[in-house]
């Protein structure tokens, strides 16, 4: 098919320019499949196409007929971001009511609360099995992107922006005529991040994620529960839509996740990161944007895989669950990947064994296409046992690769695929919304994951005078030993949804060989209503299983059942042990995560915990189990508590994690009385230092800072170099005056570099005192020329005439990136922005040596000043003027890219750099996004990248600039904010905390990409063609 039109003979859309894909020719379907390569038995087949009204799918839901609902998506993207300045965003996001009063918002808003029609449908796919023709039914229409649908009884939840609601069919039309609000104020900022991919779990749950650039207070509308649900969050709400609560958190967006028929959870990571496919159990905790725990103290899994399967968005997982008639026997435990950026199918052997370790392997792709407009985005096994996949099909995938508004995002365009088998047999598909009540506990057995699931939602919401008659065959299959995991599990998911329980099953259920089944009856005892009495006695094995799975599932039972006695305390107490070393998975980090679920859980009994940390049974347990479990009691009670227990214990040795509970306590000065001689222990100066330095953001005190000094003189006083570094360290984060004289013999001729920059930082916060240092080290000729300049910048608050002389004498002796380099550190302080203007006004500076962000900062610093006011003008008169220059330039490199030339070894050289902040495979850091599969980058696209960062920035990635109070500034990338303060990276990994107290205001800078223009401006060719060269080898 030619680029002129397309099938449907939609507006001619002009396809020339490059974006992703080079192409600009529209396959047919039947051109797009001739392109398929799976392995040797598998079959690709088209089930429908824009021919069928399929455009720009998202989601996939089988309903219990059998038939598969989808829906279009042809109004994405719809992102503020692209309509007003990040800036202005920023503060909009946190304010729902300026968004209703903002047009632009409340344009977008109007959409999805269904006040304004939209183009999107959701459609009803039938006669997919046998030699049926496919039908596609517009089952609802008006809306504006429904990204998650969820077939249930008549209708379908659907998750569509800003709204969650209902749409049902009353009158059994085959359309949607009833809409019920259900849920309000999902974040909207981010069109690709919004809630979606509805799953529903067993206790009358339905799980959902949102991703990393959306907040927004998520309120019912059917009760009064509501929720902060910001940045990447798991969370679920009851099918009753009266409940929601946060469930996991962390990675940056979960575009794919699942329940597997074994009851375990898997999820995954939009940009990989080492975490292309992960277990998902409630409460885990994942680093990403915005770096929100669901408390404080929730450990973070680690990275899993050393792998990548490259891409930036892989978008949707789906497991073979079916015990027969699907997939061969191989492919169980592989977890199939829609990789859009890669145009692939991607697999993943995973899972998770009984000691908490993780077992992955990445195979080879399950599918490639030839056809690089295929862009898989979701996937789901159906009644058949085949594999479906939604096909974005599209030129442009990735939502910030270019403009939202660009013209190459095709609107017209869609397919589903089904994988197969050539092994599998047809199947009879039932409809179980007509089968008989009686007849739905035996397609539990049914090999097929779908049927199974199917006869547990009919047993779960069919009217209970009807269900409650199939409870004592449910109890006889559960307690089938001969029947599969999987069946049992099912059973039991079904006997909680008609609220029967049996305490004999139950019992017998906890003592099975199936780990799986164990954690899953653990889980439903939250369902029954039982007495805390009875969990007790049902909880104390399970709560020393083996298996951590299941005893992590005991603490979220306790948690979640709202009621408590001395023995389930006691049970929560004995979780909190102290922590292993590091966080490997198979015991660090289940040790940390157990701890972090038990006093979570006691959060919830504060009475209870109180009354048993008095009583004589808490002397059955080690005082750090004790202090831990503690911290879960008001603030008085628990540093009472503390003191007490410390005057108790013989072990007087902080552990990291209670080295943070005590120094969140040092202000009251019955803890600090009774910890301080351990604070100020020589002996441990080094360990206490470094837990401090480690630790900064949630231990920094004046207290704390006061009762190091010992240790810190000490350190500066050993002989060991490190131990010197350690100290001068923690001088210049600690804001430590008192050692002043201990640290001044450190700057010497003789010392490294490091020593002296180290040096220099511990005496910068006293500029006065030091001026005669700050000079001493600017005329060092062999010092790096940063550090130079920051002395410089030092000097400059106390003797400008000092600082300019000094500065005008080092300035000629420079280049120009150096210059740049200079004026970039000294404007971060109003005293270095009236120096540079000085020299700017005489000529020894020029608006060349200046970038924007600098130029702009000494702008802000004095807006009356015209020397300034000319500065800022001059730069962003070059700035505009390179704009226009940059087609050239983008030309020169392209020439450079087309000849495929370059040398990847040279390249990997010149690459280093960009490890500084972003990460491929295990490499570099997390500042930036992983830059896994930039071989499949059009060069266009990568050169824009590199070029102008700024063209396609990803809001997260915008500059953050921190004011403090003495007019100094900070930028970089933000890593955390909360109440303490701010912390932002650096290249090269290094971060910095600011305290709240110190911060004058703080905010990104729109349009501003983290990343540094002109990387490679003054690369030779050669430089250029064997860095592209390495780049194309990032699969």
């Amino acid at each position: 098919m030619s680029g002129s039109g397309d099938v449907t003979g939609n507006e001619k859309i002009d396809y020339n320019r490059k974006t992703q894909s080079s192409r600009t020719e529209i396959y047919s379907p039947e051109m797009e499949l001739a392109g398929f390569q799976v392995p040797e038995g598998f079959v690709v087949e088209l089930v429908a196409s824009e021919r069928d009204g399929v455009v720009n799918p998202i989601h996939l839901a089988f309903d219990d007929a059998g038939r598969l609902w989808t829906q279009t998506a042809e109004m994405y993207p719809l992102d503020p971001v692209s309509d007003i300045a990040w800036q202005d965003l920023l503060k909009l996001m946190d304010n729902p009511e300026a968004q209703e009063k903002d047009p632009k918002f409340k344009r977008i808003l109007d959409l999805y609360r269904g006040k304004t029609q939209g183009k999107d449908k959701i459609l009803v796919l039938s006669g997919l099995y046998g030699k049926e023709k496919v039908t596609a039914n517009i089952w609802a229409d008006g809306l504006a992107i429904p990204q998650s649908i969820l077939p249930y009884k008549n209708g379908s939840y659907v998750a569509q922006g800003s709204e969650l609601f209902f749409l049902e069919d009353t009158n059994n039309d085959g359309k949607a005529d009833k809409r019920t609000p259900l849920f309000t104020g999902f974040g909207i900022t981010d069109t690709h991040t919004m809630a979606h991919v509805l799953v529903r779990g067993p206790g009358d749950w339905i799980h959902f994620s949102q991703g990393a650039l959306n907040k927004g207070e998520v309120s019912s509308l059917i009760s009064d529960a509501k929720i902060r649900l910001d940045y990447s969050k798991i969370a679920r709400f009851s099918l009753d839509s009266k409940k929601i609560e946060l469930v996991s958190s962390g990675l940056n967006n979960i575009w794919g996740f699942k329940l597997r028929g074994n009851g375990q959870w898997y999820g995954m990571e939009a940009n990989d990161l080492g975490y292309s496919v992960v277990p998902m159990e409630i409460g885990t905790g994942f680093p990403g944007i915005g770096s929100e725990r669901l408390r404080p103290y929730q450990p973070w899994m680690p990275e899993l895989h050393s792998f990548r399967v490259g891409g930036t968005g892989i978008s949707g997982v789906a497991f073979s669950d079916d015990l027969e008639g699907s997939f061969p026997e191989e492919w169980k435990d592989v977890a199939f990947i829609a990789n859009p950026i890669t145009s692939a199918i991607n697999a993943v052997k995973i899972a998770r064994n009984k000691d908490g370790t993780v077992s992955a392997e990445h195979l080879p792709d399950f599918l490639t296409s030839k056809d690089d407009w295929f862009r898989p985005v979701n996937m789901e096994f159906g009644p058949d046992g085949c594999l479906y996949i939604a096909d974005w099909y599209n030129k442009i995938v990735s939502h910030n690769e270019v403009a939202t508004t660009h013209p190459d995002r095709d609107k017209s365009h869609g397919r589903i695929w089904r994988i197969r088998h050539k092994s599998q047999k047809p199947r009879d598909i039932p409809d179980f919304n007509e089968l008989r009540t009686d007849e739905l506990v035996q397609y539990l057995k049914s090999p097929s994951i779908w049927a199974k699931r199917a006869a547990w939602h009919q047993i779960s919401d069919r009217p209970i005078v009807e269900t409650r008659e199939l409870a004592t065959d449910l109890l006889l299959l559960v307690s089938d030993i001969q029947q599969n995991e999987i069946t049992r599990i099912m059973a039991l998911w079904s006997l909680e949804g008609i609220k029967h329980y049996d305490e004999k099953v139950m019992i017998s259920l906890l003592d099975t060989e199936s780990d799986n089944l164990r954690r899953e009856v653990v889980r439903s005892l939250q369902s029954f209503s039982l007495s805390a009495d009875n969990l007790a006695h049902l909880l104390k094995i399970p709560s020393k299983d083996e298996n951590p799975m299941v005893r992590s599932q005991v603490l979220r039972t306790l948690d979640a059942v709202g009621t408590a006695n001395m023995e389930t305390i006691a049970l929560l107490v004995g979780a909190c042990n102290p922590p292993l070393d590091g966080n490997a998975m198979g015991g660090a980090y289940e040790r940390n995560f157990e701890r972090y679920l038990a006093r979570k859980a006691l959060e919830n009994y504060p009475n209870e915990l109180l009354d048993f940390v008095k009583s004589s049974k808490a002397s059955q347990y080690a005082t750090s189990n004790l202090i831990w479990a503690s911290q879960a009691l008001p603030k008085a009670e628990r540093e009472a508590v503390f003191v007490d227990l410390w005057k108790q214990s013989d072990d007087k040795n902080l552990d990291e994690a209670t080295f943070i509970v005590v120094a969140g306590m040092l202000e009251n000065r019955d803890v600090l009385n009774v910890v301080l001689p351990v604070l100020e222990n020589i002996d441990k100066a080094e360990k206490h230092v470094t837990l401090t330095l480690k630790n900064l953001a949630k231990v920094q005190s004046n207290e704390l800072t006061n009762a190091l000094i010992k240790p810190i003189r000490f350190l500066l006083k050993s002989r060991e170099i490190s131990h010197q570094h350690l100290g001068l360290e923690a001088i210049g984060k600690l804001n430590v005056s008192s050692l002043r004289n201990m640290v001044i013999p450190f700057v010497d001729k003789t010392s490294s570099s490091e020593t002296i920059k180290l040096a220099m930082l511990a005496l910068i916060n006293q500029p006065e005192e030091n001026k005669a240092v700050f000079e001493r080290i600017a005329k060092m000729e062999f010092l790096e020329l940063d550090l130079r300049a920051t002395a410089i910048q030092a000097l400059a608050k106390t003797n400008i005439s000092t600082a300019n002389k000094t500065l005008s004498e080092l300035i000629p002796k420079m280049g120009q990136s150096q210059k740049q380099s200079v004026t970039g550190i000294l404007s971060n302080s109003e005293e270095g922005g009236t120096l540079l203007k000085q020299l700017f006004d005489t000529g020894i500076l020029t608006s060349q040596e200046f970038g924007l962000s600098s130029a702009e900062k000494i702008f802000q610093s004095n807006k009356e000043d015209t020397r300034g006011i000319e500065l800022f003008a001059q730069v962003k008169n070059r700035i505009q003027n390179e704009k226009k220059a940059f087609e050239s330039k983008l030309h020169r490199f392209m020439v450079i890219a087309e000849k495929k030339g370059g040398n990847p070894e040279n390249g990997e050289k010149l690459f280093q750099t960009c490890f500084m902040c972003h990460r491929v495979g295990d490499k570099g850091f997390d500042f930036a996004p992983a830059l896994d599969g930039s071989a499949l980058r059009e060069n266009e696209a990568l050169l824009t990248a590199i070029l102008d960062p700024d063209a396609a920035l990803e809001s997260s990635y915008a500059i953050y600039r921190v004011t403090k109070k003495d007019g100094s500034t900070l930028e970089g990338y933000l890593v955390k904010k909360d109440e303490r303060g701010t912390t932002i990276g650096f290249m090269g990994g290094s971060s910095r905390f600011i305290q709240a107290s110190e911060i004058s205001f703080e905010g990104f800078l729109g349009g501003r990409s983290f990343m540094p223009k002109g990387l490679i401006d003054n690369y030779s060719d050669e430089q250029v063609s064997d860095l592209l060269a390495f780049i194309k080898t990032l699969k």
